[in-house]
């Protein structure tokens, strides 16, 4: 309890279809589903209620974006791209 707990990425256990680890997700190009570039994923903070992705944009500005199924469309790991809605607010 209240320690970190560290193994080998070859070690934890496969996750289902669509599933992913919060460190595979890290370094993704966030695209918005009318294909503009939101920027980079940078981390994703735990809020209690849902994930929040953290993208950092070309200009060094941070965008918040709930990991909701509203707004993540499509995790994509073979091309390294999460495509999102924005809905109103978010930017």
């Amino acid at each position: 309890r209240n320690q970190w707990v560290y193994v080998q990425s070859s070690e934890v256990p496969l996750l289902p279809e669509g599933k992913y680890y919060k460190h595979e997700l890290i370094g993704l190009t966030v695209m918005t589903d009318t294909n503009d570039k939101l920027g980079i994923l940078n981390e994703v903070l735990e809020t209690g209620a849902n994930d929040v992705y953290v993208v950092v944009k070309e200009d060094g500005k941070e965008i918040l974006i709930p990991a909701i199924a509203d707004v993540i469309l499509d995790v994509n790991m073979t091309d390294r791209v999460v495509k999102v809605h924005l809905i109103d607010g978010l930017i």
